[in-house]
């Protein structure tokens, strides 16, 4: 495979991810990297660890996780 078609089948799989990511409600780091800077110029961003466990926690109150729904 050519390493422009690999490139290619790459974005691709990168932008289906996350597209179904935004569906499920999985927070997108990146995202949010460039939403802080450009808002909190100066400060410093969560960790990408920190980011998914504040995340996880929002969404499920931050107790332990009893059921999937």
């Amino acid at each position: 495979m050519s390493h422009r078609i690999l490139q290619t089948c790459t974005k691709s799989f990168k932008a289906v991810a996350n597209y179904l990511n935004a569906i499920a409600g999985v927070p997108d780091y990146a995202r949010y990297l460039e939403y802080f800077h450009r808002n909190h110029p100066g400060e410093t961003p969560l960790t990408e660890k920190e980011f998914h466990k504040q995340a996880t926690d929002e969404k499920y109150g931050g107790g332990t996780i009893r059921r999937c729904c």
